[in-house]
């Protein structure tokens, strides 16, 4: 490589790296608009109260740490359970100043520069300008009744961590680094789409535990409703409270794939709700708790309840099955199908994992479900709907074969020939060819064996 070009690399690194600094830090301070204004519309909204606008500010700050996965404490009081729609909605802020950054720096950058720009200048710059800002907003919380640890700082980088991986990690799209792609073409070639029909497994699950917390505040709406109408707060006020009480949405849909997995979920001390029992136990004064049923020992037919991740599984199953042709590939086709499986549990996994904590009092040390039993009994479940639907897959597949040889139509050829590793390699298991820049070229469905 000739000075010259070396400059021009190492240009379009450092202006990619100082923009990406500078996007991190405006989407952390995004961020942390969405907590510090609804801290000083409560306080506005509570003229009878004491403190100042700026301990509005640090509470504010405090909260933009618990939504980034990170501890606070103080005065002997822990606080560490993440609201999981606060973290999302973080996340979407960080995507949408990312997805900036990324389709700028694309677009000045060659295809020869934009591996060495996106790994070098993008990704660390956009963390190094968020987890900064972060150190920054942590100024603001000394002093503060609760404050976040030195930990808590670095520990804010989950949140671009999540942006940039949810915006890179895509190895079928033609703007993917090269690195990327790299990663995905060490392994098997069904891998990309087992990842992609993973993380839509996850998301469904998302959306048939949401499913059933509505369907639970719907029915208990009159109880919620009374706890709220308890608290005696004006308009503004009880909007902040209803906000703060959406922002743990999330956390309860993991509690209710804690319970349609089998396991179920605690909230208090020595409480448990699960498909045996429901034994809630005392709980605080908080509105969206009224949903929790009462006291009561349920039928063992309700243990039904687990079949709705099984049809999860078979439905990950199927999505598979169109994405990808396995040509009678039966081993790879389990082998995909049970990692697409995986994937989606472990995504809930993560999630049940950062949602859990402590909320300051004894009794409300351990907020959740187990996470271990909660994740064995669904990845179960899951795989059994999802192999499940490959082994119906292969009898069809199997059945229709005698009735194309009697139709004259030649049968596809069942045996997997061995690849250069020397390990059993199909038709689906091809890999394209290098560009002529050394970076692998896009995932090619035709040459993958995607069925049209």
């Amino acid at each position: 490589m000739s000075h010259l070009s070396y400059a021009h690399h190492v240009s379009a690194t450092s202006r990619a790296r100082s923009a990406a600094i500078r996007a991190g830090a405006l989407a952390a301070a995004g961020t942390l608009a969405i907590v510090v204004l609804p801290a000083l519309v409560g306080w506005l909204a509570a003229p009878e109260g004491t403190l100042g606008w700026f301990s509005a500010v640090q509470v504010g700050a405090a909260i933009w740490f618990v939504g980034h996965g990170q501890s606070i404490g103080g005065g002997g009081v822990s606080i560490s359970l993440t609201p999981l729609v606060l973290f999302l909605l973080f996340g979407y802020v960080a995507v949408r100043w990312c997805r900036r950054l990324i389709a700028i720096e694309r677009a000045v950058a060659s295809r020869s520069e934009w591996n060495r720009v996106a790994q070098r200048g993008i990704v660390p710059g956009f963390l190094v300008g968020y987890v900064g800002a972060g150190a920054v907003f942590s100024l603001l919380t000394l002093g503060a009744p609760v404050a976040p640890g030195v930990a808590a700082v670095p520990g804010t980088a989950v949140v671009p961590l999540a942006a940039l991986g949810y915006l890179l990690l895509r190895p079928a799209d033609a703007d993917a680094p090269g690195f990327v792609r790299a990663w995905f073409l060490r392994g098997p070639s069904w891998l990309p789409f087992a990842w992609r029909v993973g993380w839509r497994g996850a998301g469904m699950l998302l959306l048939v535990g949401l499913g059933v917390v509505v369907l639970r505040l719907l029915v208990s709406a009159p109880e919620v409703l009374r706890i709220q109408g308890d608290y005696g707060l004006n308009l503004a006020a009880g909007v902040v409270v209803v906000l703060a009480q959406a922002m743990l949405l999330g956390n309860a849909t993991t509690w209710a794939l804690a319970f349609l997995a089998g396991p179920g979920f605690s909230i208090a001390t020595d409480s448990m709700i699960s498909p045996a029992s429901a034994e809630p136990g005392l709980m605080p004064m908080v509105p969206i708790l009224g949903a929790l049923p009462s006291q009561a020992d349920y039928p063992a037919a309700l243990f039904a309840v687990v079949l709705l991740p099984v049809a999860c599984g078979i439905a990950i199953g199927r999505w598979l099955d169109r994405e990808v042709e396995f040509f009678g590939n039966v081993r790879a086709r389990l082998i995909a199908t049970s990692a697409a499986a995986v994937i989606a549990v472990t995504v809930i996994g993560l999630l049940t994992w950062l949602a859990n904590g402590s909320v300051g009092v004894e009794r409300l040390a351990a907020v959740g479900p187990a996470v271990a039993p909660m994740v064995g009994a669904l990845l179960v479940e899951v795989l059994v709907g999802a192999l499940a639907w490959a082994g119906w897959s292969l009898w069809r597949d199997r059945a229709a074969s005698p009735e194309e040889s009697a139709a004259g139509v030649p049968e596809p050829d069942d045996s997997a020939q061995p690849g250069p590793g020397g390990s059993a390699q199909g038709p689906e298991q091809a890999r394209p060819d290098a560009s002529p820049q050394g970076e692998p070229e896009p995932v090619d469905e035709q040459a993958r064996g995607v069925s049209p």
